[in-house]
C-alpha cells in the first residue's frame, strides 16, 4: 500500500519535471546556478524531514533518529532516487554532476514549481522508505506510535479490544470510530499489537 502511494507521487513530479524539463536542464548547464539551488534544496529537504522525525515522534530517540536522518541523506539512497527520479535524462555525468547535489537542486526547483506537491511527494516518501528500513538496519519501526500519530492528526478516535476467545488462544482489536478496522487472532496479545498496529499503520494510508 505503502509503495501504490509513493508511485502516486512520484508521477505527478515527474509530470511536473517534463513539463519544465527547460529548467531542470538549466542546473545541469549553469554551474553556479545548481550550486546556489543545491544549498537552498538542501534545506527545505531538511526542513521536510524534521517534520517527518517530529510528527512520528521519530526524535524521542536520538540515536534512531541519526540514523533516519543519516540513511534519508546517503548517498546510496539518493542514488536509488536518482534512478526512480529519471535523472538520466539530464546526462549528470557529462557535467561530472553527482546525483546527490542535482537531487538538492532538482527538489528547490520543484518547491518553486508546486510548493504542495513538493511537500506531499516528501511526505510519502519519507513513510514508504522509513516502513523499509527494518530490514536493512537495526531501527525498529514503532507502527503503533506512527498510527497513533496519523490518526489523532485525522481526529479519529481509537480503542483496543483485547483478551482470550479460548484457553491458548488471543484476539487483539483495534476500533475507530465505534467500527472494528483490524481485528488478529495468535497466542500472544504483546505480539498481536504489534501486528495490528502495523496493519492498521497501512489502513490509514490507504
Amino acid at each position: 500500500m505503502a509503495k501504490k502511494l509513493y508511485a502516486v507521487g512520484l508521477k505527478k513530479v515527474l509530470e511536473v519535471v517534463k513539463e519544465h524539463k527547460g529548467s531542470f536542464r538549466k542546473l545541469v548547464q549553469e554551474r553556479k546556478l545548481l550550486e546556489y539551488y543545491k544549498l537552498l534544496g538542501r534545506s527545505y529537504y531538511l526542513l521536510e524531514l524534521e517534520k517527518f522525525i517530529k510528527f512520528f515522534k521519530i526524535d524521542k530517540d536520538r540515536g534512531y533518529a541519526l540514523k533516519v536522518l543519516e540513511s534519508f541523506n546517503s548517498k546510496i539512497f539518493i542514488d536509488k532516487l536518482a534512478l526512480k527520479l529519471n535523472f538520466s535524462q539530464f546526462e549528470l555525468e557529462k557535467s561530472s554532476i553527482e546525483a546527490k547535489e542535482f537531487f538538492y537542486g532538482y527538489l528547490y526547483l520543484l518547491q518553486n514549481l508546486d510548493k504542495e506537491l513538493f511537500e506531499h511527494f516528501l511526505e510519502k516518501l519519507f513513510i514508504h522508505y522509513h516502513t523499509t528500513f527494518k530490514a536493512n538496519s537495526s531501527i525498529d519501526i514503532n507502527f503503533k506510535e506512527m498510527a497513533i500519530a496519523l490518526a489523532k492528526n485525522r481526529k479519529l478516535s481509537l480503542k483496543e479490544s483485547f483478551g482470550e476467545s479460548e484457553p491458548g488462544k488471543a484476539f487483539f482489536k483495534i476500533i475507530e470510530d465505534g467500527k472494528t478496522v483490524v481485528s488478529k487472532e495468535g497466542k500472544s496479545i504483546k505480539t498481536l499489537r504489534k501486528q495490528a498496529f502495523k496493519d492498521y499503520f497501512y489502513y490509514l494510508l490507504g
